[in-house]
């Protein structure tokens, strides 16, 4: 045998060998929980947390469909997926038969909190085609709120396409997914069923759209702190009431330059319920989005440079818009309201404010002519 071929012989070992190699690091960047039958040729882990804990940062985490009785800890950058297996589709994570524990702690005001999944520290993080549910989880010792998806202190983080449901703790600390100090994606998700609020993002920054909210207590989306957030194109239906308190379906809250867009917001009529709340936001707006059966279609208090713009508010038993509080600014034009004791009410702050051209059907008062602090739906 020549030296030559020799050498190519080596050269294809090697080759051969760098290969496999190749294959089996991949392998272990792809952790599967579940069966053997399911995604076969990976390896496999019995518990969703054995996999996060194994796999490498940057690796995925492949759910196989089942019910898995755990909390999960997230704390490097990772791709926790929920995957079908034949005509098995849900991947379900539920309370673990002692209960749920305090496993996370917001940065802010919240303090301990209790996170069916919880993601913390870092970024690069997606969960993804999962089902979250909260039945049986009572009131979580030690915590001050209960998520299915608690967010803390993480960037470039992506929740998509899972479903949070029963959220109920009989405590009313449940939360939907709760994003503290992080940067976030929430899109195409099913909420129902929740304590408190579906999606509240405290704190950072987010994009929440294409989402489903249903059957939640306080709020459907609230933003606290939350400059620069986007909500979009997301459906809120069936916001039970809270009694004694403001409602809304969403609640923009010293959170300035946010964007509220083509939502649909549905809901039994009571005066303590908002359709889309500006509180002390400035520089925001509420643009073409369908609003009906509030106690008020879109509520401004204490904003400045905020636009509200062609949105169709219908079926109310207050005000279409209310503006109060005024900072100046402030362009309220080219609504459609159909249906309201007052088409747009003032509290007589709104000098600066543009108010015209806007429809009105149905109204008892189109623009409200003597402007006074009557009718504040604060203080009803």
């Amino acid at each position: 045998m020549s030296y030559s071929f020799r050498r190519r012989i080596l050269a294809a070992a090697m080759l051969a060998s760098a290969g496999l190699y190749g294959q089996n690091a991949l392998a272990t960047n792809i952790l599967v929980v579940g069966p053997n039958t399911c995604q076969p040729g990976k390896p496999h882990y019995t518990s969703i947390q054995t996999a996060v804990n194994a796999v490498p940062s940057g690796g995925s985490v492949l759910v196989c469909p089942g019910t898995y009785l755990e909390q999960v800890a997230i704390s490097k950058p990772l791709t926790l997926k929920g995957v079908t297996d034949g005509t098995n589709n849900a991947a379900i994570i539920a309370v673990p038969g002692g209960g749920l524990i305090a496993n996370a702690s917001a940065p802010t005001q919240f303090g301990p909190v209790s996170g069916q999944i919880a993601v913390q520290n870092t970024s690069g993080v997606t969960v993804s085609n999962l089902t979250i549910d909260g039945t049986g989880s009572g009131c979580v010792p030690g915590a001050v709120r209960a998520a299915g998806i608690a967010a803390y202190n993480v960037g470039n983080t992506l929740i998509t396409g899972v479903t949070v449901r029963n959220e109920v703790t009989g405590c009313l600390i449940g939360e939907g997914i709760l994003a503290d100090s992080s940067s976030i994606t929430i899109t195409s998700s099913q909420f129902h069923d929740i304590d408190r609020t579906g999606i509240v993002v405290n704190s950072g920054v987010g994009t929440v759209e294409f989402n489903n909210v249903q059957n939640a207590n306080f709020y459907g989306v609230g933003l606290y702190l939350a400059n620069k957030t986007v909500v979009s194109s997301n459906t809120v239906a069936g916001l039970n009431l809270n009694p004694g308190a403001n409602d809304a379906a969403i609640l923009v809250q010293n959170s300035n330059n946010t964007i509220v867009s083509k939502n649909t917001l549905l809901a039994s009529p009571s005066f303590f319920v908002f359709g889309v709340w500006l509180l002390n936001s400035s520089g925001s707006s509420a643009t073409g989005n369908i609003v009906s059966d509030f106690a008020y279609g879109i509520v401004m208090q204490g904003a400045g440079a905020s636009v509200v713009q062609t949105n169709k508010l219908s079926q109310l038993l207050g005000d279409g818009i209310f503006d109060g509080g005024s900072l100046g600014g402030n362009n309220v034009t080219k609504n459609t309201v159909n249906e309201a004791a007052f088409g747009i009410f003032t509290d007589g702050t709104t000098g600066g404010d543009v108010l015209v051209p806007n429809t009105f059907y149905n109204t008892t008062t189109t623009i409200d002519p003597n402007p006074s602090q009557v009718g504040n739906p604060v203080d009803m």
